[in-house]
């Protein structure tokens, strides 16, 4: 049986992020970093749609699990869509929503997981104080 884990990750639009160095998140094609007719940067648009043009602001990505590497920070480039492509590669055996979704390139979860075994021990915090019992 798979054990609960959970992928947190959000965007707080006004934010100072890094940014990952590919393109705009914008709705107007004419903002998509379009470098010829129909190609972003080096290739073409995923799908052919507008603004599919690659990665926006970095989000943070909480992965918690039982199977979580303890104290660990992984610097894989992933986004949204690589819980999408996790949950599909456990779940689905690999298939993909296809129609130019991201999930069949986006970067893989793998490398944050340990699936030895559980590693964390539980954490208790007072209701309280927040601090651990």
């Amino acid at each position: 049986m798979w054990p609960l884990s959970f992928c947190l990750t959000f965007h707080k639009r006004q934010a100072r992020v890094h940014r990952v160095p590919i393109l705009s998140d914008s709705q107007d094609a004419s903002q998509d970093g379009l470098t010829d007719p129909g190609l972003c940067g080096n290739g073409p648009a995923l799908g052919g749609y507008q603004d599919r043009c690659g990665y926006g602001p970095r989000l943070p990505l909480l992965v918690i699990s039982p199977y979580s590497k303890v104290n660990f920070v992984d610097n894989s480039v992933t986004d949204q869509s690589s819980i999408l492509g996790f949950i599909e590669d456990n779940w689905l055996g690999g298939e993909r929503i296809g129609d130019g979704s991201f999930d069949s390139v986006a970067g893989t979860l793998d490398n944050m997981f340990d699936f030895s075994g559980f590693h964390a021990q539980p954490l208790f915090l007072n209701p309280i104080t927040g601090e651990p019992r």
